[in-house]
């Protein structure tokens, strides 16, 4: 019965989180934790803790016990990309950009077609699409074409206000 109800508690814990109540929904996932560990279980179900440590960032502000309870939970079960979408989302709320795009970019190579991860690196990337999006971003074609963009984005309006010439042989 107390797995049921450790169930329970998580999924209302999920329903709030759905309707924009995050701090009702730490509370049930906080709750569906301590029915865990009064069964004395030896591993606690980790996406318990991590949705807890979701809901808490966005209830309050991520806070240091926000991002260790999703790092520990994301360190745990190292494999599942809902822990580490989690993760990441809180690391945004923490202000901690490149360690979120670093998090999204492991859970995409666990699982390749998870289009919320996909959807929120998008959102968080902080660089324009490549510009030859069939390559790789580090496809030496796609560095070289982003470099003369950035270049001409930015260099040539510099360069043209204290007199000078774009020059193609300076991007590397």
């Amino acid at each position: 019965m107390p797995i049921l109800a450790a169930e329970n508690c998580f999924k209302k814990g999920l329903v709030a989180m759905a309707e924009g109540r995050p701090a009702e929904a730490a509370a049930m996932f906080e709750a569906a934790m301590v029915i865990e560990r009064e069964r004395s279980v030896s591993r606690p179900q980790m996406r318990y803790l991590s949705y807890y440590g979701l809901s808490l960032a966005q209830a309050k502000r991520a806070s240091r016990e926000a991002i260790k309870a999703c790092e520990t939970a994301a360190r745990v079960d190292f494999f599942s990309p809902d822990l580490l979408l989690n993760l990441g989302k809180v690391y945004l709320l923490a202000g901690k950009t490149t360690k979120a795009l670093e998090t999204f970019d492991r859970g995409c190579k666990i699982a390749p077609n998870y289009k919320a991860l996909r959807l929120e690196m998008e959102k968080a990337d902080r660089r324009s699409p490549s510009p030859l999006r069939f390559l790789a971003r580090s496809h030496p074609l796609n560095r070289l074409l982003g470099k003369l963009r950035a270049q001409l984005l930015t260099g040539p309006a510099k360069k043209a206000s204290k007199g000078g010439r774009f020059d193609p042989s300076t991007v590397r």
